[in-house]
C-alpha cells in the first residue's frame, strides 16, 4: 500500500480509501450531481427523483436516496487531506467562503445609529473630526525625524516666502515682525496665567498660591510674607504653638495671659457672689430698671388665658414667637 505525503506531513485521505479492502462495499451506484459545501459539512441534490420507484414505497425510496447521498458526502470529506493528530485523524477543511452557501440571518440587521444634533451639523457642512497629530514628523531639509512642534520642528524652513499685505511698511522686515508678535503672545500668555494663579489664591494674608519674585526690590515683602505664612503654622496645632519646640535664633514671643475665673462655691468668692447677685435682683425690682413689670405680667396673662381657652376648645396652640 502507498500512500502519499505533503511537505507538512499532512495525508491524503484517498489514497487510504482506495487500498482498504473495505472501500467497495462502501461505494455509491449513481452520478455525482451533488453540489457540496464542505466547509458547513452539506451537500444538496438537485436531480429530479425517480417517481415510479417513489410511488411503490416512498419511505424506503428516501432512506436508500439519503444514505447514498452521505455516503457521496463522506466519500469526497475522505478526498480532503487529513493531518493526524493523538487523538485520531483530523480532516483540513477548505477555506473557500465563496463556496458557502448563504444562509439568513437569526435576527435582522440592527438599525443605524441615530446622529446628534452636532453629528448631523457636521455630516452636512463635511467637519470631520481632527485625528491626533504625530509627534514626531519627516524633515525634508535635513533628511531626519523633528518634532511636529517647537522651536526645532520639522520642515521649519518652509515657511520661506511670505506674501505681502496691504498694511506692510516699505522696509519692513515681514519675518522679524512675525517673531515679534509671537513673542508678544507668549509673553500676554505668561501674564494670564500669573493673573489666574493670583486670582485663584484663597489666602492673601500668607500669599500662598501667588508667584514669587525673588528679585532684590521684593526682598523685604518676600521675607514679610514668609513671615506670616510661618506664624499661621505655628498656631495650628493643638496647644496653639505653647509646647512646640523653639527654632535655632528664634524670638521667644510672650504668650498671651488669660484670666482664669473663679470657679462658683469658692470661700474667697463668697462675698464678691452674693455682692453681684443683689446687683442683679435690684435691677430686676428696681422702679428705674429698663424692664417694664406692667407689660411683662399683662403678656404672661394673656397668654395664660390664651392656653385655657385652647384647651377647652381642643385647639392646637400655636408656637410663640419669642
Amino acid at each position: 500500500m502507498s500512500t502519499s505525503t505533503t511537505s507538512t506531513g499532512v495525508v491524503n485521505a484517498s489514497d487510504i480509501l482506495e487500498n482498504s479492502r473495505y472501500s467497495s462495499g462502501h461505494l455509491v451506484d449513481k452520478d455525482d450531481t451533488l453540489k457540496y459545501d464542505l466547509k458547513n459539512l452539506t451537500a444538496y441534490d438537485y436531480s429530479s427523483i425517480n417517481k415510479v420507484e417513489f410511488k411503490e414505497n416512498e419511505e424506503e425510496y428516501l432512506k436508500n436516496l439519503s444514505r447514498d447521498n452521505v455516503q457521496l458526502l463522506v466519500t469526497k470529506l475522505f478526498s480532503l487531506p487529513i493531518k493526524a493528530i493523538e487523538e485520531g485523524a483530523l480532516a483540513l477543511l477548505p477555506n473557500d467562503f465563496a463556496s458557502l452557501t448563504p444562509t439568513p440571518r437569526e435576527k435582522e440587521l440592527p438599525s443605524a445609529k441615530s446622529h446628534t444634533r452636532w453629528e448631523a451639523f457636521a455630516a452636512l457642512k463635511g467637519i470631520k473630526k481632527k485625528g491626533k497629530k504625530a509627534r514626531m514628523e519627516w524633515d525634508e531639509h535635513y533628511q531626519e525625524y523633528r518634532q511636529s512642534y517647537g522651536a526645532n520642528r520639522a520642515n521649519k524652513h518652509e515657511d520661506y516666502i511670505m506674501e505681502a499685505k496691504e498694511s506692510d511698511k516699505v522696509g519692513e522686515d515681514p519675518f522679524s515682525k512675525a517673531e515679534e508678535e509671537k513673542r508678544e503672545k507668549v509673553n500676554k500668555q505668561k501674564k494670564r496665567e500669573n493673573r489666574n494663579l493670583e486670582e485663584s489664591s484663597m489666602r492673601s494674608n500668607a500669599g500662598i498660591g501667588k508667584v514669587k519674585d525673588f528679585g532684590k526690590d521684593n526682598r523685604s515683602q518676600l521675607k514679610s510674607d514668609i513671615g506670616n505664612t510661618f506664624n499661621v503654622a505655628k498656631v495650628s496645632t493643638a496647644s496653639m504653638g505653647k509646647f512646640d519646640r523653639l527654632m535655632k535664633d528664634e524670638a521667644v514671643k510672650p504668650q498671651r495671659n488669660v484670666k482664669k475665673q473663679r470657679g462658683l462655691g469658692d470661700d474667697s468668692n463668697i462675698a464678691n457672689e452674693n455682692k453681684s447677685n443683689m446687683k442683679v435682683l435690684d435691677r430686676i425690682f428696681n422702679k428705674e430698671s429698663n424692664i417694664n413689670v406692667d407689660k411683662a405680667t399683662n403678656q404672661f396673662i394673656a397668654q395664660e388665658q390664651k392656653a385655657n381657652y385652647n384647651k377647652k376648645f381642643d385647639r392646637p396652640q400655636k408656637r410663640q414667637k419669642k
